[in-house]
């Protein structure tokens, strides 16, 4: 019985000694993934700073939900301390704690567009900055820039993202990608003729939908375990256009159901009329068989 419970407690022994070099190696591993560097090509070399492109910016920080994750004046929040990462939305501004007043122009297009921090090492992928932002034009990135430049100062220090030990365990078993959003490559640098037409709802919907509703926008996983499934948006424009847009900016559906607060409408309902019925217009052509919808 003696000799028993003495190899019971060697392979116990060596079990946990194999449990901790696992998690020691996976680590690693995982802080490894989260320390790489990308080298991003193709940064802005100029931005605008007249007062028409920075209320274009103003509008295009809205209908892109910057609040939605930075917070109204954009000082930025805890959005996430889960055992796997603390996730912070950084403060944008000037003042204590933000970003605003170190960030140079090709910082603010390596985190909005390629989704690295100034030093070449990725964000944690919240920010959907390879699905969605790497699509912003060169003169939509500038604007949005010029806008981001210049907000009020807010002090407000916050604690940095972190990914914890499950995170690097995660990470280092492949389960949990910290590089993500990243895509160092070149951003679009042209865009079509702003106006309701499919060619620019086809750039509003990569620039603005497919973060949540996939690339072919035909449905994705949840962003935020608690919330649903996005839906497929393929045959949103059989609905009436007045269904259409009150979809999109009051997050109600055709029939009178509230959609999960998940969707940013709040965002949404800054979009022009214009932007609803080019976004309409493009989705009109995912309709199998359909015609563009563009009325």
């Amino acid at each position: 019985m003696t000799n028993l419970l003495k190899w019971i407690g060697v392979v116990a022994g060596g079990l946990a000694i194999v449990l901790i070099l696992a998690v020691v190696i996976l680590s690693a591993r995982g802080r490894s993934a989260l320390n790489q560097t990308f080298e991003v090509t193709g940064l802005l070399t100029s931005v605008p700073s007249d007062s028409a492109a920075i209320a274009e910016g103003q509008h295009l920080a809205l209908i892109h939900a910057c609040a939605y994750c930075h917070g109204e004046n954009l000082a930025g929040e805890l959005m996430i301390d889960a055992p796997p990462f603390r996730v912070v939305a950084s403060n944008l501004t000037r003042g204590a704690g933000g970003v605003g007043g170190s960030y140079s122009h090709q910082d603010w297009d390596r985190v909005i567009r390629h989704g690295v921090r100034p030093d070449g090492t990725p964000l944690l992928p919240i920010m959907p900055s390879a699905n969605a932002y790497h699509d912003l034009s060169d003169p939509d990135a500038a604007k949005l820039i010029a806008y981001l430049s210049q907000i009020p100062p807010v002090d407000n220090e916050l604690p940095p993202s972190r990914l914890k030990l499950l995170g690097q365990i995660l990470a280092g078993l492949g389960a949990l990608d910290p590089a993500a959003e990243v895509d160092p490559t070149p951003a679009r640098t042209d865009m079509p003729d702003k106006g309701p037409t499919i060619e620019y709802g086809e750039y509003l919907a990569n620039i603005t939908c497919s973060a949540c509703h996939g690339p072919d926008f035909r449905g994705a996983p949840p962003i935020d375990p608690e919330s649903p499934p996005a839906p497929g948006l393929t045959t949103v424009a059989a609905w009436p256009a007045e269904d259409f847009a009150r979809a999109v900016r009051e997050g109600v559906a055709p029939d009178g159901r509230q959609y999960h607060e998940v969707m940013p409408y709040t965002a949404f309902t800054h979009m022009t009329d214009d932007e609803i019925t080019a976004l309409r217009s493009y989705f009109g052509t995912l309709i199998a068989g359909a015609e563009p919808t563009g009325s």
